[in-house]
Formats: C-alpha cells, sequence, structure tokens
C-alpha cells in the first residue's frame, strides 16, 4: 500500500514545528501509526524539520 501525504499528516497532526526526527517518530508511534509510515519515518535523516511538508518531501511522499 503506498502512504500518502494526507497520511503522514493526520499521524503528525499534534506535533509543534520545528521537530527532531525522534520527536516525530515518537508522536506517531504513540498515534498508533501502521507500519509503512512508521518505516518512512524511522528512514528519515536524523535533523530538525520544519514543517509537515517538509518531513513529507524528504520522505519521497508525493503529495
Amino acid at each position: 500500500m503506498e502512504i500518502n501525504a494526507a497520511e503522514i499528516q493526520w499521524y503528525l497532526e499534534n506535533i509543534t514545528f520545528p521537530a527532531t526526527k525522534m520527536r516525530i517518530v515518537n508522536l506517531a508511534r504513540d498515534n498508533h501509526a501502521p507500519d509503512g509510515v512508521m518505516d518512512l519515518l524511522e528512514g528519515l535523516p536524523d535533523r530538525e524539520y520544519s514543517s509537515p511538508d517538509e518531513v513529507i518531501q524528504t520522505a519521497g511522499v508525493k503529495q
């Protein structure tokens, strides 16, 4: 199943940006994100992200 931008945004809806990769991954896990979303987020480079759009773009998910 292909992950879309709206799905990732849903699992990150309560996060305040900027946010680190660790914070993003932990929040998605707390929100019970499925394995596909978790795999994408865990594969992100370890840095700070300024917005959900930056997370989505870096993860290579189509808008």
